[in-house]
C-alpha cells in the first residue's frame, strides 16, 4: 500500500511541476490545486532546505525524495517478499 501511495504523490508532483512550468498566469486555478495537492510534501522538503529556495528547485527536490521512497519501498517488498 505504501508503494502505491508513492507513486501516486511522484504522480501528483510530476503533474505540479508541469503546471508550474507551462501555465503562466500567476492566479491560475489549476496551480492552485496542484499547490495545495503537493503542499503536505514540500512543506517537509522545505524545512531542510536554507531559506532562499525557489518553488521549482523546492519541487524537483520533493520529487526526488518521493520517488527515492518509492523505489527503496519497491525493493524491500521485492526482498522480504522473495523469502
Amino acid at each position: 500500500m505504501l508503494r502505491l501511495l508513492a507513486f501516486m504523490v511522484v504522480l501528483y508532483l510530476g503533474l505540479g511541476w508541469l503546471a508550474e512550468r507551462y501555465i503562466t498566469k500567476p492566479d491560475s486555478k489549476v496551480k492552485g490545486f496542484f499547490r495545495l495537492l503537493r503542499s503536505p510534501v514540500t512543506r517537509l522538503v522545505a524545512r531542510a532546505l536554507p531559506a532562499p529556495t525557489t518553488e521549482r528547485r523546492l519541487l524537483t527536490l520533493s520529487m526526488g525524495v518521493v520517488a527515492g521512497v518509492w523505489v527503496v519501498l519497491i525493493i524491500l517488498t521485492e526482498v522480504l517478499g522473495a523469502r
